[in-house]
């Protein structure tokens, strides 16, 4: 079952529709198209997939989108800006 989850991304504000186990890493490359954060090996232990919420380093493909609800996620595309 698909939900609306809002969350920052980048600077902005975001708003997607999607179960809520669904793995982040999905949501920004096939939703946001932001295609810098890649799926390596999906079971973190790469690093490839790593993005920021609130501050800390977390492997995308091993966090559901319900953990980044209403925080901001920083991916490479939005760091140095």
């Amino acid at each position: 079952m698909s939900e609306e989850i809002r969350f920052t991304v980048n600077g902005k504000k975001r708003v997607v529709r999607a179960a809520q186990n669904t793995p982040l890493v999905y949501v920004l490359r096939n939703d946001l198209g932001l295609k810098g954060t890649r799926l390596g090996c999906g079971a973190n232990q790469c690093g490839a997939c790593h993005v920021l919420i609130d501050g800390q380093s977390v492997p995308s493909c091993d966090t559901p989108l319900w953990a980044a609800a209403d925080k901001n996620v920083v991916t490479i595309e939005g760091l140095g800006t």
